[in-house]
């Protein structure tokens, strides 16, 4: 009996030892905050205040917790002739890691977009959310950061961030 118990924890030992992993069985390595913006190097100066704001920017950032749920959210905005557009987006759900996919099951998809110039385009929806597997790899940039790149028609990296 002492054998089979010994057999028993030496196996736990190895399968856990083997690589670091939440409670959830997610990678331990792929939840944080992961974040990837930009912002145009064309500046807009407003007429009637003097202030200005680059002509557009972006943000796009996944969250990734250890109880296997995730948030993505993307944000564009852009100004051009003193108007203004925007457009939003907000994913939640589950997520599930294997080997080097992520599968998202996501249950909320809410996008809003809007226009300073042009206030009756203005909308707000909720998608039906849709399931997608992309395949990723952990980096690390020039400065030693780490780094996470999303395969999803198209590789984008995404730096880890500090919440």
């Amino acid at each position: 009996m002492r054998q089979y118990i010994n057999a028993f924890l030496f196996a736990g030992a190895v399968i856990f030892g083997a690589g670091t992993v939440s409670v959830f069985a997610q990678q331990a390595d792929v939840t944080g905050y992961w974040k990837n913006g930009s912002v145009g190097a064309v500046q807009y100066q407003n007429r009637t205040t003097g202030a200005t704001k680059p002509g557009r920017g972006s943000l796009f950032s996944y969250k990734f917790l250890p109880n296997g749920t995730y948030e993505f959210i993307g944000y564009m905005e852009t100004t051009m002739y003193n108007c203004t557009s925007t457009l939003f987006n907000e994913i939640k759900g589950k997520y599930r890691v294997e080997g080097s996919s992520i599968h998202l099951t996501p249950s909320r998809d809410f996008w809003k977009n809007t226009n300073s110039c042009a206030a009756s385009g203005n909308k707000q929806r909720t998608q039906t959310p849709k399931k997608k597997t992309v395949t990723f790899e952990l980096r690390r940039d020039e400065y030693g950061n780490g780094l996470i790149c999303i395969e999803d028609g198209g590789e984008t990296c995404y730096r880890k961030e500090e919440e």
